[in-house]
């Protein structure tokens, strides 16, 4: 099969079919915006990171006696 098969050229296309073709490119609204994209990755990142450094500050503050028996109650010291 070849790719001529799949689509038909567009000096063998009637004005009707021209039309539509047009018609279908203009109201095509899927646009690749790979700067917004980006923007919501790091904005996600963002967020993820002051968690942790929220997380990390509270941690930090314990005793190792309220470690130990956070990391007990975790399950992490079988």
């Amino acid at each position: 099969m070849q790719i001529f098969d799949l689509i038909k050229p567009m000096g063998d296309m009637s004005d009707e079919e021209l039309m539509e073709r047009l018609r279908q490119v203009r109201h095509n609204r899927t646009t690749e915006r790979p700067a917004a994209k980006s923007r919501a990755k790091k904005a996600a990142k963002k967020g993820a990171t002051s968690r942790i450094n929220k997380v990390d500050d509270l941690f930090s503050q314990l005793t190792p006696e309220q470690k130990a028996e956070l990391i007990a109650q975790l399950g992490g010291g079988k």
